[in-house]
């Protein structure tokens, strides 16, 4: 009589049984440690709006004194707006998934048109680094949930004409006001959302091209854009209203040599202007050293870490979640890495603030973009290789002639 190759279906409860231990203790590891990850992560947006808030007195009780004001009042009103930022930060917490998708389109819809009022009207509302993060925040969003949509699975050309117009329109009135550190921000943010959405890298390097020409052509349009372009690549053309105080920026920074002069031993205060916003890092830097920026560049490269790790355990289980966290990731990362840039001269005109640290409103977004890749980084992470075991020896046990296990 023939024998089977596997003698009865108790094999298959056993290797079951198996399974679903291993499955188990699996899940309960990729559990535990997205579950230290989100602690780290949450003391280290703690600690680091920590270290901004004395960042931010340092930086600014010489200028509050000197306008008549108590030595802690720019500090006093940080605290304000972390305070308010902490609390939106919670509610975007616990907010429901389903609210937080109506929110998307809305936020940007309202972003767009402050923005078309700051072109129409010389304004500068949202046009500014205390407010345009949030410009920034709500593209992200709108773009994780269109992608999303599709399941970040791009097959035609058709499926992102809307995205893609309108980010060009964004781009345009962002040039419009001459602002190139927030354009070259939004283009990151942009070509990262695309990446994440399923174009490609090579579908964006193609869109990029075809965008190169109407930007040459908007930017070459208006003299005063050559002549802040011109002035800036080549020293000496024109004149540079920053190249003095780029000078100076320097001067401090090296001035703190390895580590630094202590916190309020600054000497450059009231020689740099907006110490306490954009130049805050000419502050960190002659106070703390040089050791003392690679220790906050440590902080944010965990925070990346983090932010990168949780878009990608959760990239098949919640799309939109997993673009969130890639792109508001992206958006504090890229606002530090321009930040620095700036303070150090390779980028013209307006500034972006160092986020966590430079005093304004701009601490807001940042926080409510920690709070929602916080939220993101508790998902539980569903293990969906074990199933896919499973379905397999069970196939096998149905089917054995399939893998070789035929009768003998």
């Amino acid at each position: 009589m023939a024998k089977s190759g596997y003698d009865d279906w108790n094999f298959m409860g056993e290797v079951q049984q198996k399974e679903k231990k291993s499955r188990s203790l699996k899940q309960k590891s990729l559990q535990i440690n997205s579950q230290k990850q989100s602690f780290l992560f949450s003391c280290m947006v703690v600690l680091l709006t920590m270290m901004g808030l004395v960042c931010v007195y340092s930086a600014s009780f010489n200028k509050a004194v000197s306008l008549g004001y108590e030595h802690y009042y720019f500090l006093l009103k940080q605290i304000i707006y972390v305070g308010i930022g902490i609390v939106l930060a919670i509610g975007a917490i616990f907010v429901p998934q389903s609210i937080l998708k109506i929110l998307c389109p809305i936020s940007l819809i309202t972003c767009i048109a402050l923005l078309l009022f700051d072109v129409i009207s010389g304004n500068d509302f949202l046009m500014c680094s205390n407010t345009v993060g949030f410009l920034f925040m709500s593209a992200v969003m709108y773009m994780s949930l269109y992608f999303a949509g599709r399941n970040n699975k791009i097959e035609k050309l058709r499926q992102i004409i809307a995205p893609l117009v309108g980010c060009i329109i964004v781009l345009i009135l962002i040039l419009l006001k001459r602002n190139f550190s927030y354009a070259l921000m939004y283009l990151a943010l942009t070509v990262t959302m695309f990446v994440a959405g399923g174009v490609g890298i090579f579908g964006v390097v193609l869109l990029l091209l075809y965008a190169l020409v109407p930007a040459v052509c908007l930017l070459l349009s208006n003299g005063d854009r050559i002549n802040a372009v011109a002035s800036f690549l080549i020293p000496g053309l024109g004149q540079n209203p920053r190249t003095e105080q780029i000078l100076v920026v320097r001067n401090a920074i090296s001035s703190g040599s390895w580590f630094g002069k202590g916190l309020g031993g600054g000497t450059f205060k009231g020689v740099i202007a907006d110490l306490e916003t954009n130049n805050i890092l000419a502050c960190i830097c002659e106070e703390l050293g040089f050791w003392g920026i690679v220790v906050i560049a440590l902080f944010i490269a965990f925070y990346a870490f983090v932010g990168y790790r949780a878009a990608k355990n959760i990239r098949s289980q919640n799309p939109f979640f997993s673009n969130l966290a890639l792109g508001l990731t992206t958006m504090v990362v890229w606002q530090f890495i321009l930040n620095v840039a700036w303070v150090l001269g390779f980028i013209p005109k307006d500034a972006l603030l160092m986020p966590f640290f430079s005093y304004g409103v701009g601490i807001i977004p940042v926080l409510i973009s920690s709070g929602i890749i916080y939220r993101i980084t508790r998902v539980k992470i569903q293990n969906q290789d074990s199933d896919k075991v499973i379905a397999s020896i069970q196939d096998e046990l149905m089917f054995p002639e399939r893998y070789g296990f035929e009768n003998t």
